[in-house]
């Protein structure tokens, strides 16, 4: 007889809740540098600073809610 445990690790659904700590900030992240430099290169300032971290936490706010939705469906 093979013991078989009544709990069982799903490791998909690990991985997935552990890129999803840093999903929203590196967006933010991202979106902070691009705007920086875009900055420096065109004298902007804070302008194109500020819309693109307003991109940045957009689209880290979109990632998140879909990497929710895909634990929920796993």
């Amino acid at each position: 007889m093979i013991f078989k445990p009544s709990w069982k690790i799903n490791y998909r659904k690990i991985a997935l809740l552990s890129s999803l700590g840093l999903m929203l900030p590196s967006s933010i992240a991202v979106g902070l540098f691009f705007g920086y430099l875009l900055d420096k290169l065109f004298h902007t300032h804070p302008w194109l600073l500020l819309i693109f971290t307003l991109l940045g936490t957009a689209s880290g706010f979109y990632n998140l809610i879909r990497g929710l939705n895909k634990i929920k469906d796993v």
